[in-house]
C-alpha cells in the first residue's frame, strides 16, 4: 500500500484523558474541532498543554514479539512503557537475563510473557457496526469489550446501522455525546455516510464537507441497494465520483461497498436464483450476487483512485483482483493517487463448498463463494504471488450484529435473513486459523518456528499497520510495536487450539448469534493493553478495573 501524507490529527474525548481536557463532546463545543491544523500529522493530547500519566511504567518481555521488519521483524525482545502509555525504547533479541538487568538499571517493573505468550500491536478494526443509536444491536459497551476480549484495541464504526445513521452534522454529535456516556475498553473512531442527500447537489455537498470537518476520518459509500429497513440509502456513480472529489479535497478516504445494480436488478435476480429452490438455499444466495456486480463496482472505484484515497471494503470475489492489479500498478508508475483493499476472515475461513443449506449465519453481502476463488484471494490477493507484491492490504471484520429474530436461525431462511457475520471477539482466530489450513495445503512456510514468525508479521501488517494507514493521522500513533507509538498491545498464544467458548465468555450484546464461539480455531488472547493500561486479563477473562470515568478507551474524532 502507498504510504499517504495526512494533514489531519487526532483528539482522543474522555476516557482516561479525560481529566486533561476541556474539550468536551457537546453541540456548543463540536465547532471547536474545525480547526485548521498543521501540514504533517502530529499526535495531540485533547489540550496542547496537558501531560497525563495514563499508566505505571514498566518493561514487558517475550520470546516473541512483533516487531516491524526495520527492527527486524518477529523476535524475542523487549518494550518499555512510558507513564503517557507510549513505548519509550525497544529491545530486539534481547534475552530475558539482559531485560532483567535493563529493569534493575531503570528501575522498571519486568513483565515476562513466557516462553507460549506471543506480543503483537494491538489490532485496528476499520470496518465494524456499532449500533449505539436507535437499535438494540450492539452498542459501545458490549462492543467494545469483545473487542479488548479479542486483542483488538481501535475500531473503526461504520456509519450505520445507528439510527440516526452518521451522515449529519447533528447525527454525528449525537453518536458522540452516546459514546461519551459509554465505558469504553477500546479506541473508537467514526466513517461519516455518503447518501444521496448529501451527495447530489450545491448544498448537500457543503453538508458533507461540513461532516468531513467535524470529526468523521472518511466516508463510506454503498453502491448495492441496502434493505429497506437499513436506515441508509446507496448512490449512484455519479454522486460516488462527487463525494470522492470531496474527500479529495478535505484529504480523507472513501470506503465503498463494491456491488454495482439497481433494485430492480437485484429483485429480478433474487427471483430467479430462488425460482425452484428452498429459502434456505446457500447456491442461490450466491446466484443472487454475482461476482460481475461486484467487479463492475470495483473497476468503478478504482477508475477514482486519482480522485481520492479510495477504499474497497469486504472483498469478496477473486476475479476483481486483475482489475485491482493494473489500477494498482498505474498509480504506482504515475505516482499518484491511493488505492486500498479490504477483505474479510469468514471469506478466508469458509467457502460455499462447506457451508449448509438453512444455516443462515453465513449470510453476507457479497456472498462467501467458491474454495477455487478463495485459494486466489489468499495466493494472489494476501500473499502476493504471480504479482510481486500482494493486491489486498488488510483484513477487517465486517462485524453486523443485530437482534436473533433477525437471523430466522429457527427457519433457516437464508433469502430473507439480515446480512453480515457477527464476531469481533474472534477475528484473531479466525485469521490465524485461515493461514492455518491455507499453510497446511502447501500455501505457506508450515515449520513451527518460520511458520509462527511469519504469522505474526503477516498478522501485523493485515490487521494493525495496513488498516493505521487507511485512518488519517492513526499511523503516527498506532499500528505497529515500536518508538513512540502508543503501547496498543495484544499478548497471545498463537498455537493455542481449541473452541473459545472454552476458555472465555462470550461479550457481544446478542451471544450464540454467530458462527465462531463454538468452532476450532487458532490462537488465545491472554492480555489486551491500551496506551499502556491492560483492558483485558484473558488468563481470569476479566476486564482490568481502570479507576477512571468512560474507561481505558476514547472515542477518536478527526480535526484539520
Amino acid at each position: 500500500m502507498k504510504a499517504v501524507s495526512h494533514i489531519n490529527t487526532i483528539r482522543f474525548l474522555g476516557g482516561r484523558y479525560r481529566k486533561a481536557t476541556s474539550i468536551r463532546p457537546r453541540k456548543r463545543r463540536l465547532d471547536s474541532l474545525r480547526n485548521t491544523g498543521t501540514p504533517h500529522v502530529i499526535p495531540i493530547l485533547p489540550t496542547s498543554q496537558a501531560v497525563v500519566q495514563v499508566c505505571q511504567p514498566e518493561l514487558i518481555y517475550s520470546s516473541l514479539i512483533a516487531f516491524p521488519s526495520h527492527r527486524g521483524g518477529p523476535q524475542r525482545g523487549a518494550i518499555s512503557i512510558s507513564s503517557t502509555g507510549h513505548i519509550d525504547s525497544v529491545h530486539p533479541s534481547i534475552t530475558l537475563s539482559e531485560a532483567k538487568q535493563i529493569s534493575t538499571k531503570q528501575n522498571l517493573p519486568l513483565l515476562d510473557l513466557g516462553n507460549n505468550v506471543a506480543l503483537s500491536p494491538g489490532l485496528i478494526d476499520v470496518h465494524c457496526h456499532i449500533s449505539e443509536l436507535g437499535r438494540d444491536w450492539e452498542g459501545y459497551h458490549t462492543a467494545t469489550r469483545a473487542a479488548a476480549a479479542g486483542g483488538l484495541t481501535t475500531l473503526m464504526a461504520m456509519p450505520l446501522n445507528s439510527i440516526p445513521a452518521t451522515a449529519t452534522v447533528d447525527a454525528l454529535q449525537q453518536e458522540i455525546e452516546a459514546a461519551d456516556k459509554v465505558e469504553l475498553m477500546a479506541d473508537v473512531g467514526l466513517w461519516g455516510g455518503a447518501v444521496p442527500h448529501n451527495t447530489s447537489d450545491g448544498s448537500g455537498l457543503e453538508q458533507l464537507r461540513q461532516l468531513l470537518d467535524s470529526g468523521v476520518f472518511g466516508l463510506k459509500a454503498f453502491l448495492a441497494p441496502l434493505p429497506s429497513d437499513a436506515g441508509y440509502e446507496t448512490v449512484t456513480p455519479e454522486q460516488l465520483g462527487r463525494a470522492a472529489r470531496v474527500c479529495g479535497d478535505c484529504n480523507k478516504p472513501l470506503l465503498v461497498h463494491s456491488e454495482l445494480m439497481s433494485q430492480e436488478q437485484q429483485d429480478n435476480l433474487t427471483d430467479q436464483a430462488y425460482a425452484g429452490r428452498d429459502n434456505g438455499s446457500y447456491e442461490a444466495h450466491i446466484a443472487s450476487r454475482p461476482a460481475e456486480w461486484e467487479q463492475a463496482a470495483v473497476d468503478i472505484v478504482c477508475s477514482l483512485a486519482d480522485t481520492c484515497h479510495m477504499h474497497v471494503v469486504h472483498l469478496s470475489d477473486a476475479g476483481c483482483l486483475d482489475i485491482i492489479r493494473r489500477t494498482k500498478q498505474r498509480l504506482q508508475k504515475e505516482e499518484s493517487g491511493n488505492l486500498t483493499i479490504e477483505t474479510c476472515p469468514h471469506y478466508l475461513l469458509f467457502n460455499a463448498e462447506t457451508l449448509k443449506d438453512r444455516d443462515t449465519r453465513y449470510k453476507c453481502f457479497p456472498p462467501i463463494r467458491s474454495k477455487v476463488n478463495q485459494n486466489e484471494l489468499w495466493r494472489r490477493g494476501l500473499l502476493g504471488v504471480d504479482d510481486g507484491e500482494p493486491l489486498i492490504d488488510m483484513i477487517a471484520s465486517d462485524h453486523s450484529p443485530c437482534t436473533p429474530d433477525l437471523r430466522h436461525i429457527d427457519t433457516g431462511n437464508v433469502r430473507t435473513a439480515w446480512g453480515g457475520l457477527t464476531g469481533l471477539q474472534y477475528q484473531l482466530y479466525a485469521t490465524s486459523m485461515a493461514h492455518d489450513r491455507y499453510a497446511r495445503k502447501g500455501g505457506a512456510s508450515n515449520k513451527e518456528g518460520d511458520g509462527i514468525r511469519n504469522l505474526l508479521a503477516l498478522l501485523a501488517e493485515w490487521w494493525s499497520n495496513a488498516p493505521s494507514h487507511l485512518v488519517p493521522g492513526l499511523s503516527s500513533l498506532k499500528g505497529s510495536i515500536d518508538l513512540g507509538q502508543q503501547a496498543d498491545l495484544c499478548a497471545w498464544d498463537p498455537m493455542h487450539v481449541g473452541k473459545p467458548n472454552e476458555f472465555c465468555a462470550e461479550h457481544h450484546r446478542w451471544k450464540g448469534g454467530g458462527v465462531y464461539a463454538d468452532m476450532e480455531l487458532k490462537g488465545r488472547v491472554v492480555g489486551t493493553w491500551l496506551r499502556g493500561v491492560q483492558v483485558y486479563d484473558g488468563e481470569k477473562d476479566m476486564f482490568v478495573e481502570t479507576n477512571s470515568v468512560g474507561g481505558a478507551g476514547s472515542l477518536m474524532l478527526s480535526s484539520k
